[in-house]
């Protein structure tokens, strides 16, 4: 898997134990279409509902109208970054769960210090473990940003 995840895992396979209880639909907004084609595909190994967006104002009419619950942003997009795609949901008064990744320290930075409601920011390539705690976790979060 090439996702920017971890090296080793060049196969796309279900997480041991990875099954979720509750059904919750992610958007995945990546411009990089292999990462995004491989993240969206890792997810849905694992029982998840998955959306994508190959930039930030598609990822936004997507949020509008499918109202995912969990998003998962590139920081560094076309457009709109990742952060703004988070600010645009929390205007849209639709609750959701922002993780954001990037492979760039100075994006890395400029997401941690934004106000955007992103619960994680985490640095490419992002290792499997991470992804899958960091779903454990929000699906177990009773409130969102």
């Amino acid at each position: 898997m090439d996702v920017h995840l971890e090296p080793e895992a060049r196969a796309v396979r279900p997480v041991q134990g990875l099954e979720f209880e509750m059904r919750a639909c992610v958007l995945v907004a990546d411009d990089d279409p292999v990462q995004l084609q491989e993240m969206a595909e890792f997810l849905r190994l694992n029982g998840l509902d998955v959306i994508t967006a190959r930039d930030g104002h598609e990822a936004v009419e997507r949020i509008a109208s499918e109202r995912p619950r969990i998003l998962m942003l590139d920081v560094n997009m076309p457009g709109w970054d990742g952060v703004r795609v988070a600010e645009a949901a929390r205007n849209l008064n639709h609750k959701v769960i922002v993780m954001l990744m990037t492979a760039e320290s100075e994006m890395y930075h400029y997401a941690n210090l934004a106000d955007c409601g992103a619960v994680a920011v985490f640095r490419k390539p992002v290792k499997l473990d991470k992804i899958t705690d960091f779903l454990r976790s929000a699906l177990g979060q009773a409130d969102a940003a």
